[in-house]
């Protein structure tokens, strides 16, 4: 069998030979084909030919052109994983009262066999079994081969010509089909699919992804079979669900099972809010510089979660939801006295059954306001404190119309999902006043302590300023996204112009 060769010079560079095997391993590795010693033989030479860290000295084309090459190599590979996956499955069945192979190892089924003997994943051998079910050529007599249910999958899964994410998707995509389509159209779909993959197809221009071929399935599965979908939501109606998972490692984690439509809201929803922002006309060049400076340091998964947040915070202050004992829903958060006092220690969030830190504590004070009860060493409630560090709805309504939004120069999130900042913090007995509040989302303002943004209030007008990592020595700045503001703002411009 041809590999692929590499030779190191002194310059760092690879010459490769493109080559790539033309006939199944099978093939090239003679009649004792799939002796394992003839295997590792086999891979101890390619590691020989091109050690792994040998890629890092090569040139752009020709690292394109080695990953071609071994991806191609590995599909091979992976038709015999999947052909033996499949044997060792169907020799695991218990047939006329004798244990199968699964069993006399001592394994519960053929996966958990798999998972032993090459070590990979539960999935990933499920899935090597349920592809090689559909591929593989069964032996219905002795001596009588049937036919695999995907012949062309089959046919070019073994020929090194489609990988195991695309005959998956292949399978995964049109099996559903077989008892309500026609065997004639199922069979030309899964022919028109194989050929996409491979790029003989007239309907692509070149061979397509396994992601693409996974899209290309689900419409030929909508064309064969119609009304599928009907049985397939109802299903999905029955399985909905959101679970409230359980407190591990300073998360709850749970598990959700959206309807589509439902995702799709959501989906357009993360769109909307962590979309990147248009420059507007009235910032400077220096300005926008400085917005556009700002490397948000969360990931898309941690945005999102921001994201959901704030909209639970929306949802929990307006007036929307229904009352609990006559009270809209309360988180209880309680804190000793002496730790409120100190500065340091822990609370609890009852509704979580969740430790949190003193930092929490007070940007739950500092935001959504709570009343102190104060409960001393013996346990007797020793002060009641006042319940208006809570901005009023008034207040909340004087705010959004000057802030417009997190004051945080290129946060997307709006003014109706924001909190309300303290400036001057309660702990100092700052006034829960609308010259001391500003708007800040809620990741914003969970990390106002440490993420460097300082904010101060001029005349009752909120000003920020940038942490050095984005802007050395910048100035304060007014901080505004109301319209009206923004308005002001121009026309004074234009007018010193």
């Amino acid at each position: 069998m041809a590999s692929p060769t590499a030779t190191l010079d002194s310059s760092a560079t690879c010459a490769v030979d493109p080559v790539v095997p033309d006939a199944p391993i099978a093939d090239a590795l003679g009649s004792d084909a799939l002796a394992s010693d003839a295997l590792r033989s086999m891979a101890l030479r390619l590691a020989a030919a091109l050690p792994a860290r040998a890629v890092q000295g090569l040139r752009d084309d020709e690292l394109l052109n080695v990953t071609g090459a071994v991806e191609h190599l590995g599909r091979y590979v992976d038709a015999l994983r999947v052909e033996a996956a499949a044997e060792i499955s169907a020799r695991s069945l218990v047939v006329c009262r004798a244990e199968g192979l699964a069993a006399r190892k001592g394994c519960r089924n053929a996966a958990e066999l798999i998972e032993r003997v090459t070590r990979v994943s539960g999935a990933t051998a499920a899935r090597r079994i349920k592809l090689g079910q559909f591929t593989r050529t069964d032996l219905a007599e002795p001596g009588v081969a049937r036919a695999p249910r995907f012949p062309s999958i089959a046919d070019a899964l073994e020929a090194g010509l489609i990988g195991v994410d695309a005959a998956s998707a292949i399978v995964v995509g049109i099996q559903p089909t077989l008892r309500r389509g026609g065997v004639e159209e199922v069979r030309a779909a899964e022919e028109e699919l194989v050929a996409a993959a491979i790029g003989t197809s007239d309907l692509v221009p070149t061979a397509c992804t396994a992601d693409e071929i996974r899209q290309q399935a689900m419409v030929w599965q909508a064309y064969l079979d119609p009304d599928g979908m009907e049985p397939v939501e109802r299903r999905a109606w029955n399985a909905r669900g959101f679970e409230a998972g359980t407190l591990s490692g300073g998360l709850v984690r749970g598990r959700f099972a959206l309807m589509p439509e439902i995702a799709a809201k959501l989906n357009r929803l993360f769109d909307a809010y962590l979309s990147p922002r248009v420059t507007t006309e009235f910032r400077t060049a220096e300005e926008q510089a400085e917005v556009d400076a700002e490397a948000d340091p969360r990931s898309r998964d941690q945005q999102r979660h921001d994201v959901v947040a704030a909209m639970v915070d929306h949802y929990s202050r307006s007036d929307e939801p229904p009352t609990i004992g006559g009270a809209a829903p309360t988180v209880l958060v309680t804190v000793r006295d002496a730790d409120l006092e100190a500065g340091h220690g822990r609370g609890h969030i009852d509704g979580a059954k969740s430790d949190v830190s003193m930092t929490t504590i007070r940007h739950l004070a500092c935001s959504g306001g709570y009343q102190l009860v104060s409960i001393d060493a013996y346990g007797s409630i020793h002060g009641l404190g006042s319940p208006q560090r809570c901005f009023t709805p008034a207040q909340r309504r004087a705010i959004i119309a000057r802030d417009g939004g997190c004051v945080i120069p290129g946060c997307t999130i709006p003014a109706a999902w924001c909190e309300i900042h303290h400036v001057d913090p309660v702990e100092n007995n700052g006034p829960t006043h609308t010259d001391n509040g500003v708007l800040l989302c809620w990741s914003h303002h969970r990390t106002i302590e440490t993420s460097g943004w300082q904010i101060r209030m001029i005349g009752g007008a909120p000003h920020v300023k940038p942490p050095p990592w984005i802007s050395h020595g910048a100035p304060w700045r007014p901080a505004t996204k109301s319209p009206t503001m923004l308005a002001d703002a121009i026309e004074k411009r234009m007018l010193r112009c």
